[in-house]
């Protein structure tokens, strides 16, 4: 029985159900803060608090699993021009966290979540053309389901003429944000999975993590420092607001999303992180119901519906193609010569048996 998306090993079952689970829980408790009426914060200094959490994790994993903090030290001095490699990454999820907020600002949250589902057929084009692997008719049926289905979900708020009547500008910013999430992902998996020359070869997954949160943090410190709000992200008020039970459950679970991000893109793919994206949105909405009350129509389960089916048709392995029966050569033509002789042997024989 083939497994189900290519999940044929606890470890990957794991990393992709751990995935999933991760992001719905973040999903309702940022749904819960906002209900409680939290107080406001500096969404880029949680950003980056974040960030140096998912470091400290990463060195401790490291110096569990893989060595101790002398040769981590000394395996990135081995690996300089791979840690330089990894700065690009970190500045497209910086763009891409950011530019959340930024786009929140315009679109109203449905509608932002409905075009924010074009990543999946343009992580699938892309992983395409970089790894050279075709999808399958199947796959790309799936993700059209997935896409379709998530649209589904939402579609009732592009009827407002308000949602759509963005700046050019705003719609430039949305697409670069896209553009941030989908590049940086494949980016990320090449790196991973030594698409970079062998710049990673013998650098472990742990240590890559590192890499990445490191150049995360600067990023996202320039990034304070550019909007002049570094005051701000170490005022007391902001640190009281952060440190509420809620916005520390959100940030020890965006830690450990990064660091499962980082062996989904190893042992996985960025197709199926996206797979798993878009089936976050229908368990947050199943979940929501159950838990909060949130309205569950028609439009919901329909869209469930296809985000299901959709999961089910990546899922649906290739047919094989029938094995191609030998064609065995004729025989050989026989020799003329040879020809000759046995029937100059048979007219003897004749003769011989007639006397």
């Amino acid at each position: 029985m083939s497994s189900v998306l290519g999940l044929d090993t606890p470890l990957k079952r794991g990393i992709f159900v751990g995935y999933v689970l991760l992001w719905v829980s973040s999903h309702l408790l940022i749904y819960a803060s906002k209900r409680a009426g939290a107080p406001d914060f500096n969404a880029t200094s949680v950003v980056l608090l974040t960030e140096l959490i998912k470091l400290i994790m990463a060195t401790s994993f490291y110096v569990t699993y893989d060595g101790s903090l002398a040769q981590m030290v000394q395996a990135t001095r081995d690996s300089v021009p791979l840690l330089l490699k990894y700065a690009v990454p970190a500045l497209l999820y910086c763009v891409y966290n950011n530019l959340v907020y930024i786009n929140l600002s315009t679109f109203d949250p449905g509608t932002y979540n409905v075009l924010m589902q074009a990543r999946i057929v343009m992580t699938g084009v892309l992983y395409q053309v970089l790894f050279t692997k075709r999808l399958s008719r199947n796959q790309w049926l799936g993700i059209v389901l997935i896409t379709l289905g998530c649209m589904c979900k939402e579609a009732d708020k592009l009827t407002s003429s308000t949602s759509l009547s963005a700046s050019a500008r705003a719609w430039l910013l949305l697409l670069a944000q896209l553009l941030a999430s989908v590049f940086a992902g494949v980016y990320t998996e090449l790196l991973l999975k030594g698409g970079d020359g062998g710049l990673a070869r013998g650098v472990t997954t742990n240590l890559q993590n590192a890499y990445m949160y490191l150049h995360s943090i600067v990023w996202n410190g320039t990034f304070l420092m550019a909007q002049g709000r570094l005051g701000e992200a170490v005022a007391p008020e902001n640190l009281a607001a952060i440190c509420s039970p809620t916005i520390l459950a959100i940030m020890a679970i965006m830690s450990s999303v990064g660091l499962v991000t980082g062996y989904f893109l190893k042992h996985l793919d960025s197709v199926l992180k996206n797979i798993a994206a878009a089936t976050e949105v229908v368990l947050t909405m199943l979940a929501s119901a159950a838990l909060f009350g949130t309205e569950l129509n028609a439009t919901g389960l329909i869209a469930a519906l296809l985000v299901a089916a959709g999961v089910a048709l990546y899922a649906r392995p290739v047919a094989p193609a029938r094995p191609v029966a030998p064609v065995r050569p004729p025989p050989p033509a026989p020799d003329a010569a040879a020809v000759e002789e046995e029937s100059q042997g048979l007219l003897r024989s004749e003769k011989d048996t007639s006397r």
